[in-house]
C-alpha cells in the first residue's frame, strides 16, 4: 500500500512538472521573437538598456552609446541624435531627449523629481540628424502582467508542492525564460549566468560562509554535549508549574542562534519535567515552539541573521540605495517586528499566570488526569559515554559575540564580512575547546563541524535561489515592482504599504510552513515598493534606506513570515516541536493556532495598523502587551484552579 502511494506521488510529481515545463514554454513563446545577441543594423549606436521593457511602465533607465566604427565608445560625439520610440516626461510635461555626453546618452526615472523615461514602441529608431536614414532597434517587450509570473509561480507552486526549493528554482526558471523569450537559452542563463553569478558576489559569499560556520559551530556544540550541559544547568529548581514554563521559556532565550537546536534541545530536555509537573504536551510544544523562530529571528547573531541581512542587502544594492550600515539597519527593524516580539512577551505572560484558554486549558484540564508515573517514564536518557561539558558551549557563544562586537567596531562598513570573521572565530574556538579538553579527538570535532555545516545546506540553497529571483525581478530586469506602483499606484499608500506586507506574508508563510522562502520572496518585492512609493515625497536616497516606514516594511516580512514558520502544520520547526515533546503534531497545531491568530490580529490592528496612523512602535508595543493581558485574563482561565473548585 505504501509502495502504491509513493508511486502515486511520483507520478503526481512528474505530472506536475511536465505541465509546468509546457505553461512557461507558452508563457515564453508567447512573446515577440526576440534574440538579444543578434547584430545591430549599424555600429553607429547601441543600446545597452533597457533590454526588457514594460508595456505602459516607465524603464529604471534608458543608455545609448554612440560608437567609432571600430565599436569604441565615440567620446567626440556630443550633439542631440534624433531618437524615436522614446519619450522623456518631466512634471507632466513632455522633454526633448539631451545631447549625448562624451559617447553617452544616459537619463533614469526619478519618481522623486517626477521624471519618466518610457518606451512608447517596439523598436528604438536612432539618426545623428533628422535628414539621415534612422537605425531600427528591437527592444524586447513584454506585457506588465508577465513581470508578476516568477513571484506568483514560487508561491503557487509552493503552497501546491509543499516545497519551497523546487518552486523557488521553477519561479527562476520561468523568469529567465521570459528575459530570453527562448526557453532553452532561459534555462542556460539560469544556470550561468545567473546562479553562477549569485556565488561569485562577495558580499553573498561572506553571508553564505557565515550561515554555514554558524552551522560548524552549532555542530561542534551539540556533538560535544556542550549545549545539553549548558540546558541542564539551568533546569535546576523546578519544582511548580509556573516554574516549569518559565524555564522552558529561558531555555527557550538562551538557545538564541537556531531554531532547530532551540527545539529540539528544549523539547527533548523539558519534557520529562514538564510531563512530572503535569504540563501537558501541547503546552510544552507550543512553549518551544513559540520560542524557537521568535527567538532565532530576533537574536543579534543567529542562523537567521545572515539570511535576513542577506536578503536586505541585496535588494538595497538592486535599488542603489546604501549598504555600508546594512547590518545596523538591520537591527533598526526590530521594534517593527510586532509578531515575535508580541508572542515572545505573550509566552512569558502565559507562563506567569498560568491562564489557558480554547482548546489548550481543554488539553491542560486532560494533563492533570494522567498517570503520573507513565508521564516520567517517557523523559529522555542519555546514553553518550563522553563527558557533557558546558564550557563547550559557553566558550564559542561568547566567542562569537565578543568577536561580532570587536569586527565591527573596526569596520562598520561591511558587517556582514564582521559576521563572517566572528563566526570563524567561533567555530575555531568551539574546536580548540573540545579538543584542549581532551573530550574529543579533532576528527572528531570536525566531524560535528561538517555534519552542523550539512544542516545548513537547505537554508543556503533557498537563499541563493531567492537572490536569483530577486535578480530576475529587479528594475533591471523585469520590474516587477515597477509594474505593481505604476498599476496600483493610486491605491497605495507607504503609510499602509508595512500593513499589507504584513498580510501577505504571514498568508505565504503559513500556506508554505517556510520563512526563509517568504522572505526571500517578498523582501525585494515589497522593498521595492515602498522606496517607489518613498521617492514621491522628495526624500534622498540616505533617508529613504532607514525611514521608518522603510524599516516597517522590512520588519513587517520579516515578523510576518515568523508566523507560519512556527504554527503552520507543514513548518519543519512546527513538526520538529511536535516530535521533541512528544506531542500528536495536529493536537499542537489545533491548540497553538488560536494563541497566534489572537496575536497576529493584536500585532496587526495595534502595531501595522497604528504605525499607518502615525503611532510610534514604542508606544504602541506597551498597548498591545497590554491588550494581550486583558484577553488572557478575561478569556483564560487556570486550570488548577477550576479543579480545585470542582473538587
Amino acid at each position: 500500500m505504501t509502495k502504491q502511494r509513493d508511486l502515486s506521488n511520483h507520478r503526481c510529481w512528474n505530472d506536475a512538472l511536465v505541465w509546468l515545463f509546457f505553461v512557461m514554454f507558452a508563457i515564453a513563446t508567447s512573446v515577440p521573437a526576440y534574440c538579444e545577441d543578434a547584430k545591430e543594423p549599424s555600429p553607429r549606436f547601441r543600446i545597452e538598456s533597457p533590454s526588457v521593457r514594460l508595456i505602459g511602465v516607465p524603464v529604471h533607465q534608458l543608455r545609448i552609446v554612440a560608437l567609432t566604427p571600430d565599436g569604441k565608445i565615440d567620446e567626440q560625439f556630443n550633439e542631440t541624435a534624433h531618437v524615436e520610440g522614446v519619450r522623456l516626461i518631466e512634471h507632466g510635461e513632455q522633454f526633448s531627449l539631451p545631447k549625448f555626453e562624451d559617447g553617452v546618452l544616459e537619463i533614469q526615472t526619478d519618481r522623486a523629481i517626477e521624471r519618466f523615461v518610457s518606451v512608447t514602441s517596439p523598436d528604438i529608431t536612432i539618426a545623428e540628424s533628422a535628414d539621415e536614414a534612422p537605425m531600427q532597434f528591437p527592444i524586447h517587450s513584454l506585457s506588465g502582467w508577465q513581470s508578476l509570473a516568477p513571484p506568483l509561480i514560487a508561491i503557487i507552486l509552493a503552497i501546491w508542492w509543499q516545497e519551497v526549493i523546487g518552486a523557488l528554482f521553477m519561479a527562476t526558471l520561468a523568469g529567465m525564460m521570459l528575459l530570453s523569450a527562448q526557453p532553452f537559452s532561459g534555462f542556460v542563463k539560469t544556470i550561468d549566468p545567473l546562479i553562477l553569478s549569485t556565488f561569485s558576489n562577495t558580499g553573498n559569499g561572506q553571508v553564505i560562509l557565515f550561515t554555514m560556520f554558524l552551522g560548524a559551530m552549532i555542530g561542534v556544540m551539540s556533538g560535544s554535549g556542550g549545549t545539553q550541559a549548558l540546558v541542564d544547568r539551568l533546569k535546576d529548581h523546578v519544582q511548580t508549574r509556573q516554574r516549569g514554563q518559565l524555564m522552558t521559556w529561558v531555555m527557550g532565550l538562551v538557545i538564541f542562534f537556531d531554531d532547530y537546536g532551540n527545539t529540539l534541545l528544549v523539547g527533548s530536555t523539558m519534557r520529562s519535567i514538564t510531563d512530572r509537573l503535569r504540563i501537558s504536551r501541547e503546552k510544552l510544544a507550543f512553549l518551544v515552539d513559540s520560542t524557537a523562530a521568535p527567538v532565532a529571528g530576533l537574536a543579534l547573531v543567529s542562523t537567521w541573521v545572515g539570511v535576513e541581512v542577506g536578503y536586505i542587502r541585496t535588494t538595497y544594492e538592486g535599488l542603489g540605495l546604501p549598504t555600508g550600515e546594512i547590518y545596523q539597519t538591520f537591527l533598526a527593524t526590530i521594534p517593527y517586528r510586532f509578531y515575535p516580539i508580541l508572542l515572545l512577551i505573550f509566552v512569558l505572560q502565559i507562563a506567569w499566570t498560568g491562564r489557558d484558554f480554547g482548546p489548550m486549558l481543554k488539553a491542560e484540564r486532560k494533563s492533570r488526569l494522567k498517570p503520573l508515573d507513565a508521564q516520567q517514564a517517557s523523559g529522555p536518557k542519555r546514553t553518550s559515554k563522553t563527558p557533557a561539558l558546558a564550557r563547550h558551549a559557553i566558550i564559542p557563544l561568547i566567542t562569537l559575540c565578543v568577536s561580532l562586537g570587536v569586527f565591527l567596531s573596526i569596520d562598520f562598513e561591511h558587517s556582514s564580512r564582521a559576521l563572517l570573521l566572528a563566526s570563524s572565530a567561533a567555530v575555531f574556538s568551539a574546536v580548540l575547546s573540545v579538543v584542549l579538553s581532551r573530550s574529543h579527538q579533532l576528527s572528531e570535532a570536525m566531524g560535528f563541524a561538517v555534519k552542523g555545516m550539512q544542516q545548513m545546506l537547505p537554508a543556503v540553497v533557498v537563499l541563493v535561489l531567492a537572490w536569483c529571483i530577486g535578480t530576475v525581478c529587479d528594475t533591471e530586469h523585469l520590474n516587477t515592482a515597477g509594474y505593481l506602483v505604476e498599476s496600483l499606484g493610486s491605491q497605495l499608500s507607504p503609510h499602509w504599504l508595512p500593513a499589507i506586507t504584513f498580510l501577505l506574508a504571514a498568508l505565504i508563510s503559513f500556506a508554505t510552513g517556510t520563512s526563509y522562502g517568504t522572505m526571500g520572496l517578498l523582501i525585494p518585492l515589497f522593498v521595492a515598493i515602498q522606496f517607489q512609493l518613498l521617492q514621491t515625497t522628495s526624500l534622498g536616497v540616505e533617508e529613504i534606506a532607514n525611514h521608518p516606514l522603510m524599516l516597517a516594511t522590512i520588519g513587517a516580512v520579516l515578523g510576518g513570515a515568523i508566523f507560519g514558520d512556527h504554527c503552520s502544520p507543514i513548518s519543519d520547526t512546527t513538526i520538529l516541536s511536535s516530535a521533541a515533546t512528544g506531542c500528536d503534531h495536529l493536537s499542537h497545531v489545533r491548540t497553538q493556532l488560536p494563541y497566534s491568530l489572537m496575536v497576529a490580529g493584536i500585532s496587526l490592528g495595534l502595531g501595522y495598523v497604528a504605525l499607518a496612523f502615525g503611532v510610534s512602535p514604542y508606544l504602541s508595543i506597551p498597548v498591545a502587551v497590554l491588550a494581550q493581558w486583558l484577553v488572557l485574563r478575561i478569556t483564560g482561565r487556570d486550570p488548577e484552579q477550576i479543579d480545585a473548585a470542582k473538587s
